[in-house]
């Protein structure tokens, strides 16, 4: 039976395969971005066999689609350019182009809620209206990765490239739209920003299924999920329950005029969850690569300041960035596209009443080894831009320009200053204790 089934799924797929229409992935719509100064994958799929040809500006490059159904090529280094152009495939009598493409910096923004929170409920929401209106961010494009949680890779993501419109600004996270603004306007160049977040979310979502299934620094991890996955059923069932009478209240409250405080239940997490270990990596970052990026911007922990996981953090973020440089190596599948150690910079833990007071700090700490530890990583500091009130901080603004500065500071070579004091080393002499600082920029003072 086995073998008459497995013949029956090749026949049926042969002819879907041989009818496959070329297409570019949907990472390449009108309105994209492509990376300046490295190879750039273009790939989608088309009948197998087939020639492949891609133009762009003044580069024709011919592939061919695999036995699979997809094919990809690799653009030469581009030039930065804020001038419109097309992006065409041809294949036989088949064409797909996609139009107003620019050449600048792309950078992915991923992470929880904070790097998930809109332009609109930050404190600058009316004046990025006002400029969005103005035509203020016309080099800048926005692509928004719908939320999903997957077991296997998945090759693409529903959605596509958008202009900074008021509209789609305010939708988009305040966090990557912030920093996109600051390193456009002072690089004069166009930026192409990919949200790929979501709130509540643990590191582990987003760590690749190797990681999650045989590196020692996931054992915990893997400790936890199979605890977790025992105690399901009944979780579930306190779960319902507990949401019947939440309906049964907020009803209430509705037909009263009232308002209902709290928050409904949150469902268990389990096999199926949309947060699961590894989910959210295979639904909303492998369809990504191998997309030709400049970096990474990561805002996340506030899950993670639990035990058993807050001690763990840099190590798990260290694997999971090396993971993540691997995989958009290896999706390439080309010499010609070598991996590259992209920067990976995240946002150190703000001021908040309601964190652990044991956790929080903790994870502080993590966040700063993780730069001193990391090779090409990096972390900025808000602790003074938080709320003790909300875990949301609506200053948004100096997160994303202080990443910027950031990137400028170390990616683009600039010469500014582009931290605060880090402490460095403590000496004490009889009487005598100096503090040691990097980062000092002119000097300090007290």
């Amino acid at each position: 039976m086995r073998l008459l089934f497995a013949s029956f799924v090749l026949l049926s797929l042969a002819p879907a395969l041989q009818s496959q229409e070329l297409q570019l992935n949907s990472l390449f719509t009108d309105h994209a971005v492509l990376q300046q100064e490295i190879p750039v994958p273009v790939w989608g799929v088309g009948k197998p066999g087939a020639e492949v040809q891609v133009i762009f500006g003044a580069q024709t490059v011919k592939g061919k689609v695999e036995k699979d159904g997809n094919w990809m090529v690799i653009l030469k280094e581009l030039t930065a350019s804020a001038e419109p152009a097309e992006l065409t495939v041809t294949s036989g009598k088949d064409t797909d182009t996609v139009e107003d493409i620019l050449v600048g910096e792309v950078w992915v923004g991923s992470g929880q809620s904070n790097m998930a929170m809109n332009v609109s409920g930050t404190l600058d929401a009316e004046a990025m209206a006002e400029e969005a209106e103005g035509k203020r961010f016309e080099k800048i494009r926005l692509f928004k990765v719908p939320v999903e949680g997957a077991d296997v890779r998945m090759n693409e993501v529903e959605t596509t490239w958008v202009l900074p419109t008021a509209e789609n600004v305010e939708r988009f996270s305040a966090t990557a739209f912030y920093f996109a603004r600051k390193l456009s306007e002072d690089r004069s160049v166009p930026v192409g920003i990919i949200q790929s977040a979501n709130g509540g979310t643990n590191a582990y979502s987003w760590i690749n299924s190797d990681t999650l299934d045989s590196d020692p620094v996931a054992e915990s991890i893997r400790t936890y999920w199979s605890a977790a996955l025992r105690k399901h059923p009944e979780a579930m069932e306190k779960y319902k329950a507990a949401l019947v009478k939440w309906r049964e209240k907020a009803a209430a409250a509705k037909e009263e005029g009232t308002e209902l405080s709290g928050r409904p239940p949150r469902e268990p997490i389990g096999a199926t969850h949309v947060k699961r270990p590894a989910g959210h990596y295979n639904a909303m970052i492998a369809p990504l690569q191998p997309y030709a990026i400049r970096g990474v911007i990561w805002y996340q922990g506030e899950a993670n300041s639990r035990v058993p996981f807050n001690t763990e953090y840099k190590d798990l973020m260290l694997a999971l960035v090396e993971d993540w440089r691997a995989d958009w190596a290896t999706a390439a599948g080309t010499e010609s596209a070598e991996r590259r150690d992209f920067p990976f910079y995240l946002v150190q833990l703000p001021n908040y009443a309601g964190g652990d007071p044991e956790g929080w700090p903790l994870i502080r700490e993590q966040m700063l080894r993780f730069w001193q530890e990391g090779k090409n990583t990096g972390t900025v500091v808000t602790i003074d831009v938080g709320e003790a009130n909300d875990i949301h901080p609506r200053n948004k603004k100096p997160v994303g320009e202080r990443l910027a500065t950031f990137a400028r500071g170390n990616v683009y070579g600039e010469n500014l200053v582009y931290s605060g004091p880090i402490y460095k080393s403590l000496t004490i002499s009889a009487e005598k204790a100096v503090v040691e600082f990097d980062h000092i920029g002119g000097g300090l003072k007290s």
